[in-house]
């Protein structure tokens, strides 16, 4: 039981020694994309994400600049890929996505309202597609999207200065690369080589981390 206890402590001395910057945020997302393709219209799209971030915060302290941030990005989102045909009908198949990249968050703090801080973004990676439904024959290899996402976001710390209450939009962009073999598939039979995706989620979440 000492032992035990021991370890339990070294771990959380340790941890807040070492690590006294770590942050993480987990918000969910919902939104709309405009997805088209070299031979195709646009077609609007409904997108919902589950993103999880987590890294470390380096302090600046100038003015209202109060730090900047160095995140991991992951998450999962579920999507349409959607195609208009001749007759101006939408084809779709639904599809989930396992998202990979980083993140650099540039936090400030307004002088008018101490509680809340303002949070500008890049984060950049890409973004798996294991999933595809209603495919006879599935992708001999997985479509991936590289992704390039701007954000804006809202700090709310009413309860203490490690947890906060997180809303914010952002706008992204995503180039899907897909094996060229399965258009039939993916594409039912249209000469496809780009298909592109433009569009924009409002997010909520929770951020922790020592501010």
């Amino acid at each position: 039981m000492k032992l035990k206890i021991f370890i339990i402590s070294f771990i959380f001395i340790f941890s807040n020694t070492l690590f006294p910057a770590f942050e993480l945020g987990f918000a969910g997302k919902f939104g709309f994309a405009d997805s088209f393709t070299d031979l195709t219209g646009g077609v609007f799209e409904p997108r919902i994400d589950l993103n999880l971030q987590l890294g470390y915060n380096f302090p600046i302290n100038k003015s209202s600049f109060r730090s900047m941030s160095l995140l991991f990005d992951t998450g999962i989102d579920a999507r349409m890929i959607s195609l208009k045909n001749d007759n101006y009908k939408i084809n779709q198949l639904e599809a989930g996505g396992i998202t990979t990249g980083l993140a650099l968050k540039f936090i400030f703090t307004p002088v008018l309202n101490s509680k809340i801080d303002l949070v500008f973004g890049l984060s950049s990676g890409v973004k798996f597609i294991p999933i595809i439904d209603d495919l006879n024959i599935k992708p001999n290899k997985v479509p991936i999207s590289p992704y390039v996402n701007l954000f804006l976001e809202n700090r709310i710390y009413n309860v203490n200065e490690t947890l906060a209450i997180v809303y914010g939009v952002n706008i992204f962009y995503e180039y899907m690369i897909f094996d060229k073999s399965d258009i039939n598939n993916l594409f039912g039979g249209y000469n496809i080589n780009q298909h592109h995706s433009i569009g924009t989620m409002l997010s909520i979440g929770i951020h922790f981390g020592k501010r």
